[in-house]
């Protein structure tokens, strides 16, 4: 619990949703929020009070100012937030990134960033024994809005030895 993790909206927003939001900070030893990400998550003035309390958390860091995009991820056209989530990564050695977009994704990997996700998240709980079960906090995810592929999600769960199964309503 030793890294600092820089993270990105949709991971926030879907860990809120499901009530597991403080998964955060109980495993990485500071979480960074930037600017960006803290304009997005204000979008919603309804919102504003939840993000106000998180971000006082000791282990959160808000940054304040919008980050100078580093001109290598200016052209992968992503959004703000995820702009300036890489590009404190690039800047600050040894920051893990988290976010769900796989174009980002894909731009953070190219400066050999590590990438972790919000279904990332749940399997580092689950091995760290924070949670009993990955399958079902996926499973909410998903229902929260989680986009994802059943195959890539069936090898990841397989990882911490669970099964995902989508059972068909008719």
């Amino acid at each position: 619990m030793n890294r600092r993790w820089v993270i990105n909206t949709s991971p926030l927003i879907l860990l809120s949703k499901i009530g597991y939001l403080h998964l955060l900070t109980d495993l990485c030893a500071e979480l960074v929020i930037p600017k960006g990400v803290i304009d997005e998550l204000f979008f919603h003035k309804e919102e504003q009070l939840r993000w106000e309390l998180f971000l006082s958390s000791k282990k959160v860091i808000s940054l304040k100012d919008h980050l100078q995009i580093h001109s290598g991820i200016a052209g992968w056209d992503l959004g703000r937030g995820e702009s300036e989530v890489i590009t404190f990564a690039v800047e600050h050695p040894g920051s893990d990134v988290i976010l769900d977009d796989l174009q980002a994704r894909k731009c953070a990997h190219t400066f050999n960033l590590y990438v972790r996700g919000t279904v990332g998240i749940i399997l580092t709980a689950k091995k760290k024994k924070l949670v009993v079960e990955a399958s079902p906090l996926i499973k909410l995810l998903i229902e929260s809005g989680l986009r994802f592929d059943i195959n890539w999600i069936t090898q990841a769960l397989e990882l911490v030895n669970e099964r995902f199964e989508i059972r068909k309503t008719e």
